[in-house]
Formats: C-alpha cells, sequence, structure tokens
C-alpha cells in the first residue's frame, strides 16, 4: 500500500479508535451546502462527519473491535459520522435530515461495542438516551412508594375519621 494510503488508514483508525460511537452512512447527492448543515446539526451533538473510501473504511477496521465493518459490501460515497455523545441523539439527527434529504441513509454503526448493519442502525434513533432512561426508571422506582404512603394514609385517615365521629358522637 502506498504511504499516502496507510497515512489515511492510520488516520481512520484514530478518528474510530477514539469515538464512542461511529455511523457510517450514504452522503451523495448532497450538495455542498446541504452537506455542511448537516455537518452543523451534528456538531451540535457532539459528532463530527469525515467522508472517506471504502476500502480504506474497511481497510481501517481491520483487526479492531469493528472489524466486522470491513465484510460489509459498502458501495458508493461513504461518510463516517463519530460522536462522543449519546449515540440516540447522533442517530435521530441523521434520520431527522434523512427525512428531508433522501439521499442520505445509514449503511451501518458502531455503538456500545457492537457492530450494526443498516436496518439497526436507524432502530438506534428510536433508543433512549442514558439519562431518559435513567429518569423513567427512577419515575419507576418512586412509584411504589409513593403508592405505598398513599394506601397508609389513606387506611390512616379513614381510622382518624372513624374515632372523630364517635367523640363527636360522645359529647
Amino acid at each position: 500500500m502506498r504511504q499516502e494510503k496507510t497515512i489515511l488508514v492510520d488516520h481512520i483508525q484514530t478518528i474510530l479508535d477514539e469515538s464512542n460511537n461511529f455511523f457510517l452512512i450514504s452522503y451523495m447527492g448532497l450538495n455542498v451546502s446541504q452537506l455542511e448543515e448537516l455537518k452543523t446539526e451534528l456538531k451540535a451533538n457532539e459528532a463530527t462527519l469525515q467522508v472517506h473510501k471504502n476500502t480504506l473504511i474497511k481497510k481501517a477496521a481491520e483487526g479492531k473491535p469493528y472489524s466486522d465493518l470491513s465484510n460489509l459490501e459498502l458501495t458508493g460515497g461513504t461518510a463516517i459520522v463519530c460522536g462522543s455523545g449519546e449515540p440516540a441523539d447522533v442517530a435521530k439527527t441523521i434520520k431527522k435530515f434523512a427525512k428531508a434529504n433522501e439521499v442520505v441513509s445509514f449503511k451501518a454503526a458502531f455503538v456500545d461495542g457492537e457492530v450494526l448493519d443498516a436496518e439497526t442502525s436507524v432502530t438506534v434513533a428510536d433508543m433512549l438516551t442514558k439519562d431518559q432512561a435513567r429518569a423513567q426508571l427512577l419515575g419507576l422506582l418512586n412509584q411504589v412508594p409513593t403508592s405505598l404512603v398513599r394506601v397508609l394514609n389513606e387506611k390512616a385517615a379513614t381510622i382518624v375519621y372513624v374515632l372523630n365521629a364517635i367523640v363527636e358522637k360522645n359529647k
């Protein structure tokens, strides 16, 4: 492999290794302003977009935790969207942009140590973020003691009403 390609492969490996998660997307057909718009939206979610050749992406994946990418059939232009934030937020941004720009689509993803195919990558956008999941769990955990206190309070209030009625009757 030529030295230039080796440098590019090393660069791709570095950005993928340093990323908590990444998505491979199709972008062919976007004009420059649309691509810049997508980059701006991704930046708001702590993600970046870089365009690389499919063969170099596959070469960079060899021997890495995301080595299954080298087995994928990547065709057309591929952009790597790397993020350090929540994968669901990044996926939601891509999915929302893809609705307005049909040429954008998911090709694959690497989330939580697992390589996902195109179809599964889209479902990441429907996942809750970790903060949302924690909030739901906390709400669920708080619901049980709150209900218990409410039931006990109703029983105690009933007893107080009965005692007050007896006291009033005996006056």
